[in-house]
């Protein structure tokens, strides 16, 4: 049996569940993401869990995750080591540019998110084209840290009764707001912050890293590469909290194996 992945404020398991699984299951609204009830999804990098050592607010957030998808590749092997069936990543930026180009078949699908107003235009473009129908909203810096305007997306989530919302704001910000669209009334769709995927879609701004450094897992060297002056000081302060993670998770399997 797999073992947890224990963090000061959640213990989880990540899902055996493949990106193409998943993203069947968002198309169908099939076991575990079945329709009539919103599901949130959540896929945790080392920056996540990391946080996760810190913040209470997040580890209540991923209690209530349906899906806890490993997005980077530190968390895969550290879920391999404590025995999860897992093969690799599931990843957001997957998931979103995968949505992007399948047949939407008239599903529905509001985008939250994009740098600027034209990014999420031509990411919505690209949905469109795809037979998805779609709303948006840009959602500016600040603008979800209104109550009242998180209140108001809720109301336009649950009148477009939508299938699927993507949330790329940046964490903790997306989860935060997912959270609140699925205590939401009315709302029954697959909750999942994306990060900067919409962006990747509309391929204005921002790219992923070349498929040869996905499958090596320094897609994180692309992304400081992109903006050291942010993410270098955030990737070195990740790697104590995660290691300590690390060991957190590997000893209370020790003491699992001697409580048996």
């Amino acid at each position: 049996m797999p073992r947890p992945i224990v963090t000061r404020y959640s213990s989880f398991n990540i899902s055996e569940i493949s990106e193409p699984e998943v993203i069947k299951a968002i198309l169908t609204r099939s076991a575990p993401l079945t329709a009539g009830a919103p599901h949130l999804v959540v896929t945790p990098n080392m920056n996540h869990v990391a946080r996760l050592q810190s913040s209470a607010e997040l580890g209540s957030i991923y209690e209530q995750a349906e899906l806890i998808l490993a997005d980077g590749w530190p968390v895969v092997r550290l879920a391999k080591s404590l025995g999860a069936g897992i093969s690799g990543r599931s990843t957001g930026s997957g998931i979103t540019h995968t949505l992007a180009h399948t047949c939407g078949a008239g599903h529905r699908i509001f985008l939250v998110g994009g740098s600027t107003p034209s990014s999420l235009a031509a990411a919505s473009a690209v949905f469109r084209e795809s037979g998805w129908l779609v709303e948006s909203e840009q959602a500016p810096v600040g603008w979800l840290g209104s109550s009242d305007n998180v209140r108001a997306l809720a109301q336009r989530v649950a009148a477009f009764e939508a299938d699927v919302v993507l949330i790329g704001v940046g964490s903790p910000l997306q989860e935060r707001v997912a959270v609140r669209l699925m205590d939401a009334e009315g709302v029954t769709a697959v909750l999942m912050g994306v990060g900067a995927s919409i962006d990747f879609v509309a391929g204005e701004t921002a790219r992923r890293a070349p498929k040869w450094m996905q499958r090596l897992g320094i897609e994180w060297f692309h992304r400081i590469l992109t903006d050291p002056a942010r993410l270098l000081k955030r990737y070195v302060g990740d790697v104590v909290p995660f290691l300590q993670v690390v060991r957190q998770s590997h000893a209370n399997s020790e003491e699992r194996r001697e409580d048996l």
